[in-house]
């Protein structure tokens, strides 16, 4: 397997001080990037989202059709932007015990949540290196194309399956991007796709989401139906219904398969899961009989919580009957 570079450099000390101490609160994978530098690069990925938001593939997740002229400029999200840093950290690899037939979870949902988490760990990185200029630090709930940025800053490739692929670091990770109010220096400086002729990750896919390389059709994703669905799966066939097996939140069947995610990786333990236990139950009798008082408050503290009763309930059942027919 190819080896990791090293992150791409500033000539600023102040920036390279903001990276080191980002680096210290535990971000083992920080990059920047100039907007002026990238535009022609970043073309080419607004692009492609532009595209796939054209073809529908985003389902019912208006919301990225309502933020699309933000997403493709990123001073619409923060109007002195003229840099973004991006950073990334693994996530715990290892889930509870993947019984075939308990309620299966992915694995980003176990520990705190990320979207709150992540800020503040990159609010006391700013702090700690005397950071005076203006910035926005967005972790996935911002218009920002946290992965083609991430791209550009050369912390991964975009594997055939979307998702941002570090060669030692695998995909288990949480990308955080931060608007910065001046320049780096630094260029585009993307990685390589080391993906080569491998279609693990389509030919894994049970529902048959990816279309083609780095094309998904969400309305097929077993975490699209699962995390952002609402309502009944009323155009839901039977038989993906089945194929759906026993997830109720998400899905990882795609990275379990990819090659870069089969390596040992020690760092992936450093991410807090101290609400992992109480957040991701993995009890039928005591999920299928939970009220909704009681699922509020059990998720009131992890990224789970973004998964509202009512579709909870929905994939429970479903879920249920799928670990029956195991």
């Amino acid at each position: 397997m190819p080896t990791a570079r090293p992150t791409n450099r500033s000539s600023s000390p102040e920036i390279e001080n903001l990276f080191q101490k980002i680096r210290d609160v535990g971000f083992p994978l920080v990059g920047a990037v100039d907007l002026a530098l990238a535009k022609d690069a970043f073309r080419e990925h607004t692009h492609r989202y532009s595209e796939w938001i054209e073809k529908g593939h985003h389902g019912e997740m208006a919301y990225l059709e309502r933020g699309l002229a933000r997403r493709l400029d990123p001073t619409l999200v923060f109007p002195n932007a003229k840099s973004v840093i991006a950073c990334a950290i693994p996530y715990r690899r290892h889930a509870d015990p993947a019984n075939p037939e308990s309620p299966r979870y992915a694995r980003y949902l176990q520990g705190p949540d990320y979207h709150k988490r992540l800020p503040e760990l990159l609010k006391g990185a700013l702090a700690a290196a005397g950071f005076s200029g203006g910035y926005k630090i967005c972790v996935d709930t911002s218009a920002v194309l946290e992965r083609s940025w991430a791209a550009l800053a050369g912390l991964g490739w975009i594997g055939k399956n979307t998702l941002l692929i570090h060669p030692s670091l695998g995909s288990y990770l949480f990308i955080a991007t931060i608007l910065l109010d001046r320049e780096t220096g630094i260029g585009p400086d993307p990685l390589p796709s080391y993906c080569g002729n491998c279609t693990a990750c389509i030919d894994g896919c049970p529902t048959a989401a990816i279309l083609k390389p780095g094309e998904l059709d969400a309305r097929k994703c077993i975490s699209y139906l699962t995390l952002e669905k609402r309502g009944e799966w009323k155009d839901l066939s039977e038989d993906t219904k089945r194929k759906m097996g026993t997830w109720v939140a998400g899905c990882d069947i795609c990275q379990e398969v990819c090659p870069f995610n089969r390596k040992p990786v020690r760092l992936d333990e450093t991410w807090p899961a101290d609400v992992r236990d109480s957040a991701l139950v993995t009890e039928w009798n005591t999920l299928l009989a939970e009220d909704e008082a009681h699922y509020q408050e059990r998720i009131r503290v992890s990224a789970l919580s973004r998964v509202k009763y009512p579709e909870m309930k929905r994939n429970l059942e479903n879920a249920r009957e799928n670990g029956t027919k195991t």
